[in-house]
């Protein structure tokens, strides 16, 4: 069977990114030129794979089908296409499916979005797949499964079970992650998936759930020695929900990196309440470059009600001048219009931004 893995690149107004966001996807408008700038900056130095079509393309592979990725129109008369949905652009995707309906192809989407809303997309598609495609993509390659409407993918528990994703014909040279990484080749990679702290906003819930699974150091290793040596990586972002949600297996990691000479620089996401300065030193040492931070709120109440565990404040701040002073970048990222914000704490919210005056601040609504 010949397969079409796509990632398309809407027009400035669509998505940019289907990868972010829990694979909700997102993008970046201004309205100054300091907004402006920045949204360009995304829009032009920032573009990672859709991981799911790493692992989708190595076990289509496996099972001897022939797989090529796009960010436009497939061009071989693939028998199935898969396009990656995003919240963002997902009036474009459905316009796109339209123009490339054809007899006898099948065409399906994955991500958040579609999980969240596959109706949207049956408009159009005949299939979606819900939650962590790769299940379903098991059975699909086997032929076990011929997919049809809303397909419920369970969970994999055994992440090891799983081969490493394959990023051949896929644009690796062009993905990047500047300036939060330096310049040269990137790739992300999952060393655990789901999150147990289960914030009730999180949009990484809608496929990972909070059933928290994770892989070996060792494993882990396999990964970026691969990536290094196939597809010449310099950077990674570790795309883990919470990267640091045991502290030991984050250190084992780092200190496998360091074991085996592993030369890259990497950046990762988490809460301030799951770092430590011993933790932190160590990261470092591996290649941490850049931090993301998951900072919300400065208001508990509305943390809490938003079903969040508060962090207290001298720990976000004791966690940011730490990573000032060994060279880790920090980017913040808050939120503004929780359900019980207010005009007095949403400006509460920016000015503890501005107090804790990091490298990038990051809002989403």
């Amino acid at each position: 069977m010949k397969i079409a893995l796509v990632d398309l690149k809407e027009s400035s107004s669509g998505c940019n990114n289907k990868d972010k966001a829990g694979t909700f996807g997102n993008t970046s408008h201004g309205e100054n030129f300091v907004s402006k700038f920045y949204a360009y900056m995304k829009r032009n130095q920032v573009d990672v794979p859709v991981l799911h079509f790493g692992y989708m393309a190595a076990i289509f592979r496996q099972y001897g089908h022939q797989v090529t990725f796009y960010d436009s129109a497939p061009t071989q008369d693939e028998d199935m296409v898969i396009l990656a949905s995003s919240i963002v652009g997902y009036d474009e995707e459905l316009e796109f499916v339209r123009k490339i309906k054809k007899p006898g192809r099948k065409i399906g989407f994955i991500n958040a979005f579609a999980t969240a809303k596959p109706e949207i997309f049956l408009e159009e598609a005949d299939f979606v797949i819900k939650g962590e495609p790769e299940a379903v993509t098991i059975q699909i390659a086997k032929g076990e499964l011929d997919p049809k409407g809303a397909i419920d993918s369970p969970l994999i528990y055994d992440l090891e079970t799983l081969p490493f994703p394959d990023w051949d014909g896929f644009p690796v040279q062009r993905y990047g992650y500047y300036p939060v990484l330096g310049r040269g080749r990137t790739l992300s990679i999952l060393t655990s998936r789901g999150c147990s702290f289960d914030c009730s906003y999180c949009p990484y819930m809608v496929t990972q759930t909070e059933k928290w699974r994770r892989r070996s150091a060792k494993n882990v290793c396999d990964e970026l020695e691969y990536l290094v040596s196939k597809y010449q990586v310099k950077n990674v972002v570790f795309r883990d929900i919470m990267y640091t949600q045991s502290k030991k297996r984050a250190i084992e990691i780092s200190e496998e990196i360091i074991k085996r000479g592993i030369k890259i620089q990497w950046s990762c996401e988490t809460r301030a309440d799951c770092l430590e300065e011993d933790t932190l030193k160590i990261l470092q040492k591996s290649g941490l470059r850049a931090l993301h931070l998951g900072i919300e709120s400065p208001e508990d109440d509305i943390v809490k009600k938003s079903g969040r565990i508060p962090i207290k404040e001298t720990q976000q701040e004791k966690i940011v001048r730490m990573c000032e002073k060994i060279g880790v970048k920090v980017i913040g990222f808050f939120i503004l219009g929780f359900i019980y914000d207010t005009s007095e704490s949403m400006p509460k919210t920016i000015e503890y931004a501005k107090h804790l005056n990091k490298q990038l601040a990051q809002f989403d609504v």
